[in-house]
């Protein structure tokens, strides 16, 4: 889990003994502007994100079995901060002040073959049922669900998509089916607040492997005015196109 001068900021996945990946928005910080606009005759007053930049490198800590880490170094993928819209390579690399001698660190994947994949994520974020907002829980405890790698595409990197997405699909309700199959995983879910920077996984043979870095999902209103969280998408930053940029870095 990643915090921000005290307060909570996402997560985080451990790959080596003093590196760790999160997403690089976990890391950005700006001021406000107001800014007004209209529904009908109502005024409306919304505080637009202004001067965004990535924080102070020791603002930021990690917990680990309950121990806290400082950040040494915070590396940005280098598109994510030249573009628009702060969205082309939502990865960062994190070196820590001292190593972690109790977990162990995930590996990375580098073969793309994530496409109907099943898959698991992990992460801090909010948790309940699908369709009963109000009974959501944010109790900050690692939480793990289910889904499928439903599309890629995004942001091309050398010519390779680097954006995972997901769906979350209703036990019953067809309808909330966004893309790839209507049928849910056992414990399907989809992410939430605090979930930002959690691993994405995939079961092979000989262990786990790190696929995704889990960079959010937008709610689509209408979708949500019927069905709540059902119906709605994930994206993940596809970990294998980054391979090579998060290998550099390492020392």
């Amino acid at each position: 889990m990643v915090n921000n001068n005290g307060s909570r900021g996402g997560s985080c996945v451990l790959i080596g003994k003093k590196y760790v990946l999160s997403a690089a928005h976990v890391f950005k910080v700006s001021e406000t502007r107001p800014d007004t606009f209209y529904e009908g005759k109502s005024m409306i007053i919304v505080n637009q994100p202004v001067k965004q930049r990535i924080g102070n490198t020791p603002d930021y800590t990690f917990i680990f079995r309950g121990k806290t880490y400082k950040a040494k170094t915070i590396s940005i993928y280098p598109t994510y901060m030249d573009s628009a819209t702060y969205s082309m390579g939502d990865i960062a690399l994190v070196e820590l002040e001292s190593q972690v001698d109790d977990v162990v660190p995930a590996v990375i994947g580098k073969i793309f073959d994530e496409l109907n994949a099943n898959v698991t994520g992990v992460g801090y974020g909010v948790s309940g049922p699908g369709d009963k907002m109000e009974t959501l829980d944010t109790a900050l405890v690692k939480i793990a669900g289910e889904n499928v790698v439903d599309s890629i595409g995004g942001y091309e990197i050398r010519n390779t998509s680097s954006v995972l997405h997901c769906d979350f699909d209703h036990p019953t309700n067809a309808q909330c089916n966004k893309m790839g199959s209507a049928q849910p995983r056992n414990l399907e879910y989809t992410c939430g607040g605090g979930d930002s920077g959690g691993g994405l996984f995939i079961e092979k043979a000989n262990g786990y492997r790190l696929i995704g870095i889990c960079s959010g999902g937008g709610i689509n209103v209408t979708q949500f005015q019927k069905t709540a969280y059902y119906g709605q998408t994930m994206s993940w930053t596809r970990v294998a196109v980054f391979y090579d940029w998060v290998k550099g870095k390492m020392k």
